[in-house]
Protein backbone atom coordinates (compact mmCIF):
# COMPACT_ATOMS: atom_id res chain seq x y z
CA UNK A 1 0.00 0.00 0.00
CA UNK A 2 1.65 3.09 -1.42
CA UNK A 3 2.32 6.56 1.47
CA UNK A 4 -1.10 8.37 -0.51
CA UNK A 5 -2.95 5.21 0.50
CA UNK A 6 -1.87 5.72 3.96
CA UNK A 7 -2.89 9.07 4.50
CA UNK A 8 -6.10 8.83 2.77
CA UNK A 9 -6.87 5.69 5.68
CA UNK A 10 -5.06 7.98 8.21
CA UNK A 11 -6.69 11.50 7.17
CA UNK A 12 -10.26 9.06 7.52
CA UNK A 13 -10.14 7.87 10.74
CA UNK A 14 -8.82 11.49 11.95
CA UNK A 15 -11.94 12.89 10.63
CA UNK A 16 -13.95 10.43 11.69
CA UNK A 17 -13.64 10.51 15.21
CA UNK A 18 -13.23 14.05 15.32
CA UNK A 19 -16.68 14.07 14.55
CA UNK A 20 -17.96 11.80 16.73
CA UNK A 21 -15.56 12.92 19.36
CA UNK A 22 -17.13 16.26 19.03
CA UNK A 23 -20.87 15.08 19.15
CA UNK A 24 -19.76 12.57 21.97
CA UNK A 25 -18.75 15.96 24.11
CA UNK A 26 -21.95 17.49 23.22
CA UNK A 27 -23.73 16.45 26.58
CA UNK A 28 -20.82 18.37 28.33
CA UNK A 29 -19.98 21.21 26.65
CA UNK A 30 -22.98 22.12 24.51
CA UNK A 31 -23.79 21.42 20.72
CA UNK A 32 -21.81 24.59 19.65
CA UNK A 33 -18.43 23.48 18.68
CA UNK A 34 -20.01 20.12 17.31
CA UNK A 35 -21.97 22.47 14.58
CA UNK A 36 -18.55 24.71 14.30
CA UNK A 37 -16.77 21.85 13.46
CA UNK A 38 -19.35 20.42 10.69
CA UNK A 39 -19.03 23.84 9.35
CA UNK A 40 -14.83 23.89 8.78
CA UNK A 41 -15.36 20.18 7.67
CA UNK A 42 -18.00 21.20 4.55
CA UNK A 43 -15.89 24.60 4.07
CA UNK A 44 -12.47 22.05 3.76
CA UNK A 45 -14.69 19.66 1.42
CA UNK A 46 -16.13 22.24 -0.54
CA UNK A 47 -12.44 23.40 -1.67
CA UNK A 48 -10.28 20.45 -1.47
CA UNK A 49 -13.10 18.64 -4.40
CA UNK A 50 -12.96 22.01 -6.34
CA UNK A 51 -9.35 21.20 -6.23
CA UNK A 52 -9.43 17.90 -7.93
CA UNK A 53 -7.60 15.91 -4.73
CA UNK A 54 -7.63 12.18 -5.99
CA UNK A 55 -5.52 9.23 -4.71
CA UNK A 56 -5.67 5.95 -7.04
CA UNK A 57 -6.08 2.93 -5.00
CA UNK A 58 -5.68 -1.10 -6.88
CA UNK A 59 -7.80 0.40 -9.72
CA UNK A 60 -9.79 2.42 -7.83
CA UNK A 61 -10.24 6.75 -7.95
CA UNK A 62 -11.23 8.00 -4.30
CA UNK A 63 -11.51 11.73 -4.38
CA UNK A 64 -10.58 12.58 -1.05
CA UNK A 65 -13.31 15.53 -1.05
CA UNK A 66 -15.84 12.52 -0.89
CA UNK A 67 -14.16 10.11 0.44
CA UNK A 68 -12.49 11.90 3.86
CA UNK A 69 -14.77 14.90 4.95
CA UNK A 70 -18.33 14.16 2.86
CA UNK A 71 -18.30 10.72 4.45
CA UNK A 72 -17.39 12.46 7.98
CA UNK A 73 -20.32 14.82 7.48
CA UNK A 74 -22.40 12.05 6.68
CA UNK A 75 -21.54 10.21 9.82
CA UNK A 76 -22.14 13.30 11.89
CA UNK A 77 -25.61 14.08 10.42
CA UNK A 78 -26.24 10.31 11.29
CA UNK A 79 -25.46 10.30 14.62
CA UNK A 80 -27.20 13.75 15.28
CA UNK A 81 -30.03 12.33 13.88
CA UNK A 82 -30.52 8.80 15.71
CA UNK A 83 -29.56 10.43 19.53
CA UNK A 84 -30.98 13.91 19.08
CA UNK A 85 -33.69 13.92 17.07
CA UNK A 86 -35.36 15.54 13.46
CA UNK A 87 -34.70 19.02 15.01
CA UNK A 88 -30.88 18.92 16.01
CA UNK A 89 -30.88 17.15 12.69
CA UNK A 90 -32.26 20.58 11.17
CA UNK A 91 -29.95 22.38 12.55
CA UNK A 92 -26.73 20.37 11.53
CA UNK A 93 -28.58 20.15 7.82
CA UNK A 94 -29.07 24.12 7.89
CA UNK A 95 -25.15 24.67 8.88
CA UNK A 96 -23.74 22.28 6.26
CA UNK A 97 -25.63 23.29 3.35
CA UNK A 98 -25.35 27.06 4.32
CA UNK A 99 -20.98 26.61 4.18
CA UNK A 100 -21.73 24.70 1.15
CA UNK A 101 -23.33 27.77 -0.61
CA UNK A 102 -21.42 30.24 0.76
CA UNK A 103 -17.54 28.48 0.18
CA UNK A 104 -17.86 28.37 -4.09
CA UNK A 105 -19.26 31.75 -3.83
CA UNK A 106 -16.43 33.10 -1.81
CA UNK A 107 -13.90 31.17 -4.02
CA UNK A 108 -15.76 33.07 -7.33
CA UNK A 109 -15.34 36.07 -5.46
CA UNK A 110 -11.91 36.30 -4.19
CA UNK A 111 -11.24 35.08 -8.06
CA UNK A 112 -13.01 37.76 -9.12
CA UNK A 113 -10.97 40.16 -7.04
CA UNK A 114 -7.94 38.81 -8.25
CA UNK A 115 -8.37 39.40 -12.11
CA UNK A 116 -9.21 42.86 -11.40
CA UNK A 117 -6.50 43.89 -9.33
CA UNK A 118 -3.57 41.97 -11.53
CA UNK A 119 -3.15 39.58 -14.29
CA UNK A 120 -1.83 36.82 -12.10
CA UNK A 121 -4.31 34.26 -10.59
CA UNK A 122 -5.20 32.79 -7.50
CA UNK A 123 -3.50 29.35 -7.94
CA UNK A 124 -3.65 28.61 -4.34
CA UNK A 125 -7.62 29.02 -4.09
CA UNK A 126 -9.61 26.29 -6.96
CA UNK A 127 -11.37 28.02 -9.00
CA UNK A 128 -15.25 26.45 -8.84
CA UNK A 129 -17.14 25.12 -11.34
CA UNK A 130 -21.24 26.77 -11.12
CA UNK A 131 -22.85 22.94 -12.20
CA UNK A 132 -20.76 21.15 -9.76
CA UNK A 133 -21.22 23.38 -6.89
CA UNK A 134 -24.98 23.65 -7.35
CA UNK A 135 -24.99 19.56 -8.32
CA UNK A 136 -23.17 19.12 -4.49
CA UNK A 137 -25.11 21.40 -2.98
CA UNK A 138 -28.45 20.10 -3.98
CA UNK A 139 -26.57 16.32 -3.51
CA UNK A 140 -26.00 16.83 -0.08
CA UNK A 141 -29.31 18.21 1.09
CA UNK A 142 -31.00 15.23 -0.87
CA UNK A 143 -28.63 13.16 0.88
CA UNK A 144 -28.90 14.09 4.36
CA UNK A 145 -32.64 13.90 4.47
CA UNK A 146 -33.50 11.09 3.23
CA UNK A 147 -30.66 9.66 5.57
CA UNK A 148 -33.49 10.16 8.22
CA UNK A 149 -36.06 8.66 6.19
CA UNK A 150 -33.64 5.21 4.81
CA UNK A 151 -32.91 4.78 8.67
CA UNK A 152 -36.27 5.12 9.56
CA UNK A 153 -37.87 3.16 7.05
CA UNK A 154 -35.11 -0.25 7.90
CA UNK A 155 -36.23 0.12 11.36
CA UNK A 156 -40.48 0.07 10.14
CA UNK A 157 -40.16 -2.92 7.92
CA UNK A 158 -37.86 -5.13 10.40
CA UNK A 159 -37.82 -4.52 13.57
CA UNK A 160 -36.03 -7.68 14.82
CA UNK A 161 -32.98 -5.94 12.07
CA UNK A 162 -29.48 -5.99 13.42
CA UNK A 163 -28.17 -2.56 14.52
CA UNK A 164 -25.11 -3.30 12.27
CA UNK A 165 -26.71 -4.48 9.43
CA UNK A 166 -29.50 -1.33 9.81
CA UNK A 167 -26.47 1.14 9.93
CA UNK A 168 -24.79 -0.05 6.83
CA UNK A 169 -27.99 -0.60 4.71
CA UNK A 170 -28.81 3.19 5.39
CA UNK A 171 -25.08 4.21 4.82
CA UNK A 172 -24.90 2.22 1.42
CA UNK A 173 -28.21 3.58 0.21
CA UNK A 174 -27.57 7.42 1.44
CA UNK A 175 -24.18 6.85 -0.73
CA UNK A 176 -25.74 5.01 -3.77
CA UNK A 177 -27.72 7.89 -4.43
CA UNK A 178 -25.34 10.19 -3.91
CA UNK A 179 -23.52 9.07 -6.57
CA UNK A 180 -26.53 8.74 -9.09
CA UNK A 181 -27.46 12.22 -8.20
CA UNK A 182 -23.93 14.09 -7.79
CA UNK A 183 -23.07 12.31 -10.95
CA UNK A 184 -25.95 12.91 -12.96
CA UNK A 185 -26.22 16.87 -11.87
CA UNK A 186 -22.76 17.14 -12.66
CA UNK A 187 -21.75 14.85 -15.42
CA UNK A 188 -24.57 14.51 -17.45
CA UNK A 189 -24.28 14.76 -21.67
CA UNK A 190 -20.50 14.51 -21.20
CA UNK A 191 -18.22 11.78 -22.44
CA UNK A 192 -17.26 10.37 -19.00
CA UNK A 193 -20.71 10.52 -17.41
CA UNK A 194 -20.66 6.53 -17.15
CA UNK A 195 -17.34 5.95 -16.44
CA UNK A 196 -17.63 8.55 -13.45
CA UNK A 197 -20.72 7.02 -12.29
CA UNK A 198 -19.09 3.27 -12.34
CA UNK A 199 -15.67 4.64 -10.67
CA UNK A 200 -17.50 6.96 -7.46
CA UNK A 201 -20.03 4.04 -6.99
CA UNK A 202 -16.70 1.45 -6.87
CA UNK A 203 -15.46 3.92 -4.17
CA UNK A 204 -18.66 4.67 -2.42
CA UNK A 205 -18.82 1.16 -1.28
CA UNK A 206 -15.29 0.57 -0.32
CA UNK A 207 -15.37 3.67 1.97
CA UNK A 208 -19.37 2.05 3.37
CA UNK A 209 -17.13 -0.69 4.30
CA UNK A 210 -14.44 1.40 5.99
CA UNK A 211 -16.57 3.77 7.65
CA UNK A 212 -19.53 1.31 8.68
CA UNK A 213 -17.32 -0.24 11.97
CA UNK A 214 -16.67 3.25 13.37
CA UNK A 215 -20.33 4.24 13.04
CA UNK A 216 -21.75 1.14 14.36
CA UNK A 217 -19.06 1.42 16.85
CA UNK A 218 -20.20 4.75 18.13
CA UNK A 219 -23.99 3.92 17.82
CA UNK A 220 -23.30 0.82 20.08
CA UNK A 221 -21.07 2.99 22.56
CA UNK A 222 -23.33 6.02 22.99
CA UNK A 223 -26.61 3.78 23.26
CA UNK A 224 -25.35 2.07 25.74
CA UNK A 225 -24.44 4.86 28.19
CA UNK A 226 -27.17 5.59 30.38
CA UNK A 227 -29.72 8.62 29.55
CA UNK A 228 -28.94 7.73 26.22
CA UNK A 229 -31.22 5.80 23.46
CA UNK A 230 -32.27 5.00 19.98
CA UNK A 231 -34.91 6.19 19.31
CA UNK A 232 -37.32 4.80 16.56
CA UNK A 233 -39.46 7.63 14.85
CA UNK A 234 -42.03 7.96 12.49
CA UNK A 235 -40.49 7.03 8.47
CA UNK A 236 -40.42 10.97 6.97
CA UNK A 237 -40.06 12.53 10.77
CA UNK A 238 -37.46 14.76 9.34
CA UNK A 239 -39.12 15.88 6.53
CA UNK A 240 -42.07 16.57 9.07
CA UNK A 241 -40.08 18.47 11.27
CA UNK A 242 -39.78 20.83 8.12
CA UNK A 243 -43.31 20.83 7.70
CA UNK A 244 -44.30 21.43 11.05
CA UNK A 245 -41.77 23.91 11.73
CA UNK A 246 -43.41 25.89 8.69
CA UNK A 247 -46.74 25.14 9.75
CA UNK A 248 -45.70 26.43 12.91
CA UNK A 249 -44.14 29.94 11.42
CA UNK A 250 -47.13 30.10 9.62
CA UNK A 251 -49.09 29.95 12.61
CA UNK A 252 -47.05 32.24 14.63
CA UNK A 253 -47.17 34.98 12.20
CA UNK A 254 -51.21 34.51 11.89
CA UNK A 255 -51.03 34.62 15.79
CA UNK A 256 -48.82 37.74 15.23
CA UNK A 257 -51.30 39.06 12.83
CA UNK A 258 -53.84 38.30 14.90
CA UNK A 259 -52.34 39.99 17.98
CA UNK A 260 -51.96 43.05 16.03
CA UNK A 261 -55.87 43.31 14.44
CA UNK A 262 -56.92 42.81 18.25
CA UNK A 263 -54.38 45.71 19.43
CA UNK A 264 -55.81 47.93 16.54
CA UNK A 265 -59.38 46.68 17.38
CA UNK A 266 -58.88 47.71 21.22
CA UNK A 267 -57.41 50.87 20.27
CA UNK A 268 -59.96 51.50 17.72
CA UNK A 269 -62.62 50.87 20.66
CA UNK A 270 -60.76 52.75 22.93
CA UNK A 271 -60.61 55.65 20.70
CA UNK A 272 -63.90 55.70 20.34
CA UNK A 273 -64.88 55.02 23.59
CA UNK A 274 -63.19 58.08 24.40
CA UNK A 275 -64.92 59.99 21.74
CA UNK A 276 -68.33 58.68 23.09
CA UNK A 277 -67.61 59.95 26.61
CA UNK A 278 -66.58 62.93 25.47
CA UNK A 279 -69.48 63.10 22.90
CA UNK A 280 -71.53 61.95 26.05
CA UNK A 281 -70.07 64.08 28.21
CA UNK A 282 -71.11 67.11 25.38
CA UNK A 283 -74.68 65.85 25.40
CA UNK A 284 -74.95 65.68 29.11
CA UNK A 285 -73.65 68.83 29.22
CA UNK A 286 -76.23 70.52 26.42
CA UNK A 287 -78.90 68.51 28.35
CA UNK A 288 -77.83 70.17 31.53
CA UNK A 289 -78.31 73.62 30.07
CA UNK A 290 -81.24 72.43 28.67
CA UNK A 291 -83.20 71.63 31.67
CA UNK A 292 -82.09 74.37 34.10
CA UNK A 293 -82.17 77.09 31.28
CA UNK A 294 -85.73 78.94 30.13
CA UNK A 295 -86.72 78.84 26.13
CA UNK A 296 -87.30 81.68 25.43
CA UNK A 297 -85.18 84.25 27.03
CA UNK A 298 -81.59 81.96 28.07
CA UNK A 299 -81.66 82.73 31.48
CA UNK A 300 -82.59 80.08 34.37
CA UNK A 301 -85.83 78.88 34.86
CA UNK A 302 -87.99 78.28 37.70
CA UNK A 303 -86.77 74.93 38.47
CA UNK A 304 -83.40 76.03 38.70
CA UNK A 305 -84.19 78.88 40.81
CA UNK A 306 -85.61 76.93 43.32
CA UNK A 307 -82.79 73.99 43.72
CA UNK A 308 -80.52 77.04 43.80
CA UNK A 309 -82.10 78.86 46.25
CA UNK A 310 -82.43 76.35 48.56
CA UNK A 311 -79.03 74.90 48.45
CA UNK A 312 -78.07 78.86 49.45
CA UNK A 313 -80.28 79.12 51.91
CA UNK A 314 -78.63 76.10 53.89
CA UNK A 315 -75.01 77.62 53.12
CA UNK A 316 -75.97 80.99 54.22
CA UNK A 317 -77.50 79.31 57.45
CA UNK A 318 -74.67 76.58 58.09
CA UNK A 319 -71.74 79.78 57.27
CA UNK A 320 -73.86 82.48 58.83
CA UNK A 321 -74.53 84.82 55.93
CA UNK A 322 -76.81 87.15 54.51
CA UNK A 323 -79.27 85.92 51.38
CA UNK A 324 -80.75 87.97 49.40
CA UNK A 325 -83.69 87.94 46.70
CA UNK A 326 -84.69 90.21 44.33
CA UNK A 327 -88.31 89.48 42.32
CA UNK A 328 -88.62 92.07 39.29
CA UNK A 329 -91.93 92.38 37.31
CA UNK A 330 -91.97 94.54 34.28
CA UNK A 331 -94.60 96.94 34.10
CA UNK A 332 -97.51 97.32 31.44
CA UNK A 333 -96.20 94.44 29.82
CA UNK A 334 -99.52 92.86 29.25
CA UNK A 335 -100.67 96.35 27.17
CA UNK A 336 -97.48 96.04 25.31
CA UNK A 337 -97.85 92.64 24.38
CA UNK A 338 -101.42 93.08 23.22
CA UNK A 339 -100.36 96.58 21.23
CA UNK A 340 -97.66 95.04 19.64
CA UNK A 341 -98.24 91.00 19.48
CA UNK A 342 -96.69 87.88 21.07
CA UNK A 343 -93.68 88.01 19.20
CA UNK A 344 -92.39 91.32 19.72
CA UNK A 345 -93.71 90.61 23.69
CA UNK A 346 -91.48 87.84 23.50
CA UNK A 347 -88.49 90.13 22.06
CA UNK A 348 -89.32 92.03 24.86
CA UNK A 349 -88.83 89.76 27.58
CA UNK A 350 -85.44 88.49 25.87
CA UNK A 351 -84.31 92.48 26.09
CA UNK A 352 -85.33 92.69 29.25
CA UNK A 353 -83.38 89.78 30.33
CA UNK A 354 -80.19 90.88 28.26
CA UNK A 355 -80.22 93.94 30.27
CA UNK A 356 -80.55 92.21 33.69
CA UNK A 357 -77.79 89.96 32.94
CA UNK A 358 -75.31 92.87 32.95
CA UNK A 359 -76.43 93.76 35.86
CA UNK A 360 -75.58 90.66 37.90
CA UNK A 361 -71.74 90.00 37.38
CA UNK A 362 -70.67 88.13 40.45
CA UNK A 363 -70.66 84.30 39.60
CA UNK A 364 -72.45 83.09 42.58
CA UNK A 365 -75.43 85.82 41.48
CA UNK A 366 -78.40 83.25 39.62
CA UNK A 367 -80.98 85.40 37.41
CA UNK A 368 -83.52 83.14 36.26
CA UNK A 369 -87.29 83.98 34.90
CA UNK A 370 -89.92 83.41 37.98
CA UNK A 371 -93.08 83.27 35.21
CA UNK A 372 -94.75 85.12 32.59
CA UNK A 373 -93.27 88.77 32.91
CA UNK A 374 -91.40 88.62 36.29
CA UNK A 375 -87.57 87.21 36.42
CA UNK A 376 -85.98 86.20 40.22
CA UNK A 377 -82.90 87.19 41.24
CA UNK A 378 -80.37 84.80 44.25
CA UNK A 379 -77.59 87.34 45.78
CA UNK A 380 -75.59 84.67 47.66
CA UNK A 381 -73.80 86.65 50.84
CA UNK A 382 -75.78 89.77 50.17
CA UNK A 383 -77.19 92.53 52.64
CA UNK A 384 -80.10 94.56 52.02
CA UNK A 385 -77.89 97.46 51.24
CA UNK A 386 -76.38 95.91 48.59
CA UNK A 387 -79.45 94.26 47.07
CA UNK A 388 -81.66 97.39 46.98
CA UNK A 389 -78.29 99.01 45.06
CA UNK A 390 -78.49 96.03 42.05
CA UNK A 391 -82.42 96.95 42.51
CA UNK A 392 -82.04 100.43 41.71
CA UNK A 393 -79.21 99.27 39.00
CA UNK A 394 -81.85 96.89 37.18
CA UNK A 395 -84.73 99.71 37.36
CA UNK A 396 -82.02 102.69 35.49
CA UNK A 397 -80.53 99.74 33.24
CA UNK A 398 -83.67 98.53 31.84
CA UNK A 399 -85.53 101.44 31.78
CA UNK A 400 -82.21 103.04 29.67
CA UNK A 401 -81.51 100.32 27.18
CA UNK A 402 -84.44 98.64 26.64
CA UNK A 403 -87.25 100.59 24.68
CA UNK A 404 -90.81 99.72 23.99
CA UNK A 405 -91.85 101.52 20.66
CA UNK A 406 -93.76 104.54 20.45
CA UNK A 407 -96.33 105.90 22.71
CA UNK A 408 -99.38 107.70 22.23
CA UNK A 409 -97.79 110.92 21.03
CA UNK A 410 -95.07 109.25 19.31
CA UNK A 411 -92.24 109.59 21.19
CA UNK A 412 -89.97 106.67 22.19
CA UNK A 413 -91.51 104.96 25.40
CA UNK A 414 -88.88 102.85 27.37
CA UNK A 415 -89.44 100.02 29.53
CA UNK A 416 -89.75 100.03 33.56
CA UNK A 417 -90.47 96.96 35.93
CA UNK A 418 -90.95 97.31 39.66
CA UNK A 419 -89.09 95.43 42.23
CA UNK A 420 -89.43 93.54 45.53
CA UNK A 421 -86.18 92.57 47.61
CA UNK A 422 -85.98 91.04 50.78
CA UNK A 423 -82.82 89.57 52.77
CA UNK A 424 -82.74 86.59 55.46
CA UNK A 425 -80.48 86.30 58.12
CA UNK A 426 -79.43 82.76 59.07
CA UNK A 427 -80.07 82.84 63.05
CA UNK A 428 -83.75 83.23 61.80
CA UNK A 429 -86.49 80.24 61.12
CA UNK A 430 -88.08 79.30 58.44
CA UNK A 431 -87.54 78.11 54.88
CA UNK A 432 -86.42 80.17 51.29
CA UNK A 433 -89.96 79.91 50.03
CA UNK A 434 -91.28 82.51 52.99
CA UNK A 435 -88.12 84.45 51.45
CA UNK A 436 -89.52 84.07 48.20
CA UNK A 437 -92.90 85.36 49.92
CA UNK A 438 -91.74 88.20 51.31
CA UNK A 439 -90.03 89.26 48.24
CA UNK A 440 -93.11 88.64 46.51
CA UNK A 441 -94.89 91.34 48.61
CA UNK A 442 -92.24 93.72 48.49
CA UNK A 443 -93.05 93.47 44.70
CA UNK A 444 -96.53 93.81 45.34
CA UNK A 445 -96.36 96.92 47.35
CA UNK A 446 -94.06 98.22 44.38
CA UNK A 447 -96.84 97.77 41.80
CA UNK A 448 -99.46 99.04 43.96
CA UNK A 449 -97.50 102.15 44.31
CA UNK A 450 -97.31 102.93 40.80
CA UNK A 451 -94.59 100.63 39.61
CA UNK A 452 -91.00 101.56 38.40
CA UNK A 453 -89.43 101.35 41.18
CA UNK A 454 -87.92 99.64 44.39
CA UNK A 455 -89.55 98.30 47.63
CA UNK A 456 -87.94 96.22 50.50
CA UNK A 457 -89.60 94.18 53.27
CA UNK A 458 -87.31 92.26 55.72
CA UNK A 459 -87.47 88.42 55.90
CA UNK A 460 -90.09 88.04 58.77
CA UNK A 461 -91.75 84.14 58.77
CA UNK A 462 -93.88 85.34 61.40
CA UNK A 463 -95.57 87.58 58.34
Amino acid sequence: MNTAALLLILEALVMYFLVLGAHALRTRYGPAHFYALLGGVTAIMSWVTDAGLAVEIAGITFIVGSTVFYTSLLLGVFVVYVFDGPVQARVAISTVMAVSILMPVTAAVLHDQAGTMSSSPLLQIPEPSLRINAASVFTTLVDLLFLGIAWEFLGWVGEKIKLWLRTYLTLLAVMVLDVVLFSTGAFAGTPDYLSIMGGTFSSRLVISLFALPVLYGYLSWQSARKGVAIINRPVMAILSEYFVLEEELTKAQQEIERRLQAERERDQMIQALKESRVKYKELSERLHRVSITDELTGTANRRYLNMTLEKEWKRAVRNQTQLSLILIDIDHFKQYNDQYGHLAGDQGLRDVAGALESVFKRPADLLARFGGDEFAAVLPNTDRTGAQQLAETCRRVVSKQVAWGPDEEGNQARAAISIGVSTAFPDREGDYLELINQADRALYLAKSEGGNRVKFLPYSPEV
